[in-house]
């Protein structure tokens, strides 16, 4: 098989909605947006997905994650602040459709899991999980059809003991049996969720059996992708930065809703300690996490794409690189090149500007 990128047809695997729903709140509107002094317009950002970590404890320690370095509280959100967070959003705005549980944590960890789908699914929310799948069982997954679940998108990143234990950073060379025996039943008894399977390729570790992933793998499950790592901002180096960089990587317009485990909101996915915090949710409305300082800030240098004296971890990250062409290997479905502008839950393209 060829692993260049090639033209698929657009695929609904995941639908995706019409993302002109912000409506920009300039800085003078005395509703949607208290006087601030920042000229940068001010607003939600334009997307329709909420993600919700509900745990940032893991019992994987994959290399190509910063978990290992993460200072924020190891903890698990309990289900009254679940709810709270979820109502309170859905009151505040209609604009959010879908909701991943993702996160620096494995959210099957939570034993409430299930739950929090159930609730979610009741609410009217698409519900995508992300998983090592190191406890995910037939019986947990069956679980989480039942409750509702749209999809699951598991990372597994070998294809024998040796490179699974070394990019999972487990000891037990017999999980990976475990887990793809289970991963193999899984596929077999799923009737309405779809299962994504993603890899992360590092050179000398596990890239030798790429292909050999692809073809076991292809007709097994419903999406295919194979990555190679990214920096998570500053906390790893497996990416080059770009000499020429672009202004934004389009997040504080249009990328996901970030609500940390605490009930916190950050502005980035790889911004795994939370320091692009911008509120909190336990204490305050979107429309006013989206008006703090933090928020105006963050949005200005995006805008002007001068980072420089921000002290933001923006300034030195990879997703502002221009050139993403090598970043992914495969993609059994979707064309690379637009692929790599997407995020990887509601694959809905990234604003770059306002």
């Amino acid at each position: 098989m060829n692993l260049t990128a090639q033209e698929y047809p657009t695929t609904n695997l995941i639908p995706t909605v019409d993302l002109s729903c912000a409506k920009p709140a300039v800085a003078n509107d005395p509703v949607l947006s208290p006087t601030v002094s920042s000229p940068a317009v001010s607003r939600i950002p334009c997307t329709n997905d909420l993600r919700i970590e509900v745990t940032t404890r893991c019992n994987y320690k994959c290399p190509v994650c910063p978990h290992d370095t993460l200072t924020r509280k190891k903890e698990t959100m309990g289900y009254t602040l679940f709810k709270s967070i979820v109502d309170n959003v859905v009151a505040e705005t209609d604009q959010f459709d879908t909701l991943t549980f993702p996160g620096m944590g494995e959210p099957l960890l939570d034993k409430g899991i299930v739950e929090k789908v159930a609730y979610v699914k009741s609410k009217g929310f698409k519900v995508l999980m992300i998983t090592n799948m190191s406890m995910l069982t037939l019986e947990k997954f069956e679980a989480l059809q039942r409750a509702g679940a749209d999809s699951i998108r598991i990372s597994f990143y070998g294809m024998d003991p040796k490179s699974y234990s070394e990019m999972h950073g487990v000891k037990d060379l017999t999980k990976f049996f475990k887990v793809k025996n289970e991963l193999e039943k899984i596929v077999m008894a799923k009737t309405s969720m779809d299962i994504l399977l993603t890899l992360n390729v590092v050179e000398g570790v596990n890239d030798h059996l790429t292909q050999e992933w692809i073809d076991h793998w292809q007709d097994k499950v419903d999406l295919l992708e194979v990555w190679r790592p990214h920096n998570w901002a500053t906390a790893k180096t497996y990416r080059n930065l770009n000499v020429q960089q672009e202004k934004s990587c389009g997040r504080p317009f249009s990328g996901p809703l970030q609500v940390q485990v605490d009930g916190t909101v950050n502005m980035c996915c790889f911004d795994f300690d939370g320091k692009l915090l911008l509120g909190d949710l336990k204490q305050q409305s979107l429309v006013e996490v989206f008006n703090t300082p933090e928020y105006q800030h963050l949005l200005a240098c995006h805008t002007s794409g001068n980072f420089e004296g921000s002290g933001l971890l923006c300034e030195n990250c990879d997703q502002r690189n221009s050139d993403k062409s090598d970043v992914m290997i495969y993609n059994s479905k979707f064309n690379i090149e637009e692929r790599v502008q997407q995020t990887s839950t509601t694959y809905s393209s990234i604003s770059q500007d306002l």
